[in-house]
């Protein structure tokens, strides 16, 4: 009886050492102390190229302005062509009016927007571009990214201070409508 109670201890040592030896080694990192590749990534900047074309901006510009914006007075609508042109209805004197405007877009260096008017009009009527630019930017809220300047009769879009649900910015590197070649970079600001 002793023997099998020395072989039982000892085939019991041996399992228990086994054990040992496979809990050990799941234990241990995987690739010594080196650290993740996702805390390494949480700490750099990520930017992100992206083209597009300007059906699909015509329809994100369109979705984005309908849930941003859709309780205000100003109902319009923006569509990429050769031009920007933006569409819409402002209620004057009990009656909607349609309004129509044309504007040049032109990049920053900073990867903002400037839209330059080139016309502007009430229905069939050609209006100041001025006086109409001031009375939207006095009488409509607008994003705080979005600047009205009426003297110089522009529209400054600046897609850096856009207040997005991620931690991107945009910041835009091509804007040619003619060609339909629009680039434009996400970055993290993490």
């Amino acid at each position: 009886m002793n023997k099998w109670k020395w072989l039982f201890i000892g085939l019991l040592a041996i399992n228990l050492l086994f054990l040992l030896v496979i809990g050990s080694l799941a234990l241990q990192p995987s690739k010594g102390n080196e650290p993740s590749i996702y805390a390494k990534g949480l700490k750099e900047d990520v930017s992100l190229g992206v083209i597009a074309k300007k059906k699909d901006l015509n329809v994100l510009i369109n979705e984005y302005l309908q849930k941003e914006f859709n309780n205000q007075p100003l109902n319009y609508v923006v569509r990429l062509t050769d031009q920007v042109e933006v569409y819409g209805t402002v209620e004057a004197f009990g009656n909607d009016l349609d309004i129509s405007m044309d504007f040049e877009p032109e990049v920053q260096k900073n990867g903002d927007l400037l839209l330059n008017q080139k016309s502007l009009a009430v229905g069939r009527l050609q209006l100041p571009v001025r006086t109409v630019l001031g009375y939207v930017n006095n009488n409509f809220s607008l994003p705080e990214w979005v600047r009205i300047n009426p003297r110089e009769e522009s529209v400054y879009v600046a897609l850096q201070e856009m207040e997005m649900k991620s931690d991107f910015r945009v910041k835009v590197k091509k804007f040619d409508l003619e060609k339909d070649d629009i680039q434009f970079t996400l970055i993290s600001t993490k």
